[in-house]
C-alpha cells in the first residue's frame, strides 16, 4: 500500500488516477474504498485542501466520462466525489489545520449527529422506501407458501429498521478509519511513527462522554429511531478511543495476538463493540493509559 500512496504523491494526475482506479474497484471489493478515500486524505495532509480538491475534480470528471460511456448515465462519479470523497475532505482538512486527531474524531461526530437530524427530518419515511425497495427485490418469493412470505418480511423489516440507525453510524466509522490511513501513509512516508503516539492518545473528553451517556440512555429508555441512530454514532466515536487504549495496553505487555482476538470478537460478537466504547467512555475520568504508564518499567 506505501507503493499505492508514494506513487499517487508524485503529481495530482497519478493521485487522481490512482484514487479514481480503486473507487471504481471499490464497487466491486467495497473495502477498497479506504484506500481510494485515504489517498484524498493523503493528498490534502501532505499539499493541502487545493490540490486535494484538484485531485478529486480530475477523479469525477475521469470516472463520469468513462460511467457514460458505458451506462449513458454520468451519476457514478457525482456519487462517489460526493459519498466516498466529500466527508474525507472536511476531516482531512480538520487533521491539517489542528494537528489533533481527537479533535478530529470528536468533530466528525459532531457533523454525523446533525447527518442524523436531518436525515430523520427530511426523510422521516426512509424505512418505508427500503422496505418497498428491498420487497421489489424479493417479488419472486411471492410464490412461497404464506409462512414463508411471513418470515422474509419479518427479516426484512428487522433489516431495514437497522440500516436505517446505523447507516450515518457505520459511515462515520469507515471515514474515521480511511482518514487513520491517510495519516499512516503520511507518516510511514516520512520515516515517522507520530501516527502510533497521535492514536494512542485520543481523548474525547469529559463533556462529550457525558453527552454520549445522555444520549445512550434516553435512546435505551425511549426507544426512538433517531435517539438509537444518535446514540451508535456516539458508541462509533468512543470506540476510537477505547481501541486506543486497547492498543496503548498490548503495545506495553508485548500481546498483540489479543489485539487480533478483540477484532475478531468485535466482528462476530456485537455486544463488543458496546463494551470497547464503554472502555472510551469511563476512560475520560479514570484516564487508563495514564494508569499505564505510572506503572514501573513501563515506557512508550
Amino acid at each position: 500500500m506505501l507503493a499505492i500512496a508514494r506513487y499517487a504523491l508524485k503529481g495530482p494526475f497519478h493521485a487522481a488516477t490512482v484514487a479514481g482506479v480503486l473507487a471504481v474497484l471499490s464497487l466491486f471489493i467495497p473495502l477498497i474504498s479506504v484506500i481510494s478515500g485515504a489517498i484524498i486524505g493523503l493528498v490534502i495532509l501532505t499539499q493541502g485542501l487545493r490540490p486535494g480538491a484538484w485531485v478529486i475534480f480530475v477523479s469525477v470528471v475521469g470516472i463520469t466520462l468513462v460511467s457514460y460511456l458505458i451506462t449513458r448515465s454520468p451519476v457514478l462519479g457525482v456519487t462517489i466525489g460526493l459519498v466516498q470523497w466529500l466527508p474525507m475532505v472536511i476531516m482531512a482538512e480538520l487533521l491539517r489545520r489542528t494537528a489533533s486527531l481527537s479533535f478530529t474524531v470528536l468533530a466528525g461526530a459532531g457533523l454525523a449527529l446533525l447527518v442524523v437530524i436531518v436525515q430523520f427530518l427530511l426523510w422521516p419515511d426512509s424505512e418505508q422506501i427500503w422496505l418497498q425497495y428491498l420487497r421489489q427485490v424479493f417479488a419472486g418469493m411471492e410464490q412461497q407458501d404464506v409462512e414463508t412470505q411471513q418470515q422474509l418480511e419479518a427479516v426484512l423489516r428487522n433489516m431495514v429498521h437497522w440500516m436505517t440507525v446505523l447507516v450515518v453510524a457505520v459511515m462515520y466509522s469507515t471515514y474515521v478509519a480511511t482518514l487513520m490511513v491517510s495519516r499512516w501513509f503520511q507518516a510511514r512516508l516520512a520515516d515517522s511513527d507520530a501516527h502510533r503516539s497521535e492514536f494512542y492518545s485520543i481523548s474525547l473528553g469529559k463533556s462529550a462522554a457525558g453527552l454520549a451517556i445522555m444520549v445512550i440512555a434516553a435512546s435505551l429508555l425511549l426507544q426512538q429511531d433517531v435517539l438509537i441512530a444518535l446514540a451508535m454514532v456516539m458508541v462509533a466515536a468512543f470506540v476510537f478511543q477505547g481501541l486506543a487504549i486497547a492498543h496503548k495496553w498490548a503495545r506495553l505487555r508485548k500481546a498483540k495476538v489479543w489485539l487480533f482476538v478483540l477484532y475478531a470478537m468485535m466482528m462476530f460478537v456485537p455486544q463488543t463493540v458496546a463494551l470497547v466504547a464503554l472502555l472510551g467512555i469511563v476512560d475520560n475520568w479514570v484516564d487508563f493509559r495514564a494508569r499505564l504508564r505510572s506503572q514501573p518499567g513501563e515506557t512508550d
